[in-house]
């Protein structure tokens, strides 16, 4: 996005929020029978939770990578 890439950790915590504030709005779309609003929130709740998915694996693949670096680096 800048030139620079956003930490894996504040994806995961901005699209978990994000997730979860999309599930309530289509909760409350459900309550006044909005089914154009319900599919629009729902739709956007599950691609922030797979975003959040894919940057919690990202953030533990860096992490695999990183010790595994400080594991040959170690031995060396």
């Amino acid at each position: 996005m800048f030139g620079r890439r956003v930490p894996p950790h504040i994806v995961f915590a901005s699209s978990v929020a994000l997730a979860v504030l999309c599930a309530v709005l289509a909760f409350l779309a459900t309550q006044s029978q909005s089914w154009v609003w319900v599919a629009v929130a729902a739709v956007l709740a599950v691609w922030f939770a797979v975003d959040a998915f894919r940057s919690f694996s990202w953030a533990q693949a860096k992490k695999r990578l990183d010790a595994e670096k400080a594991a040959q680096n170690g031995h060396r």
